[in-house]
């Protein structure tokens, strides 16, 4: 519980989620950017398998992926919910074990 920002009095959430959201969405990648209002998170689900390109005389990969949901947040916000996402980060891999981290370039 965190304190409100106006009267520094603790703030409790209530939250209410529509029965049509409680199974939440699938989301294997996130696309985060900034605008002049704050950051704008994509959470997207890759539709097929990635394929090799050649543009320009370079080789790349195109992933293919569709957004299922789109979050517009403030600076502030942005911050709190770094801070929110280590903790749970953290207990999820006291739980767990680590995490393993993105494929090392090759």
């Amino acid at each position: 519980m965190d304190a409100d920002e106006g009267t520094g009095q603790p703030a409790e959430f209530q939250l209410s989620l529509p029965p049509e959201a409680e199974a939440g969405v699938f989301a294997n990648f996130a696309g985060i950017w900034q605008d002049d209002d704050g950051f704008v998170l994509d959470f997207a689900a890759i539709t097929r398998a990635p394929e090799p390109v050649e543009r320009d005389g370079a080789a790349r990969i195109v992933v293919h992926a569709k957004v299922v949901s789109r979050v517009r947040i403030p600076p502030r916000q942005a911050l709190e919910l770094m801070r929110a996402l280590n903790a749970q980060l953290t207990t999820w891999e006291q739980n767990h074990g680590p995490v393993a981290g993105p494929v090392p370039d090759q």
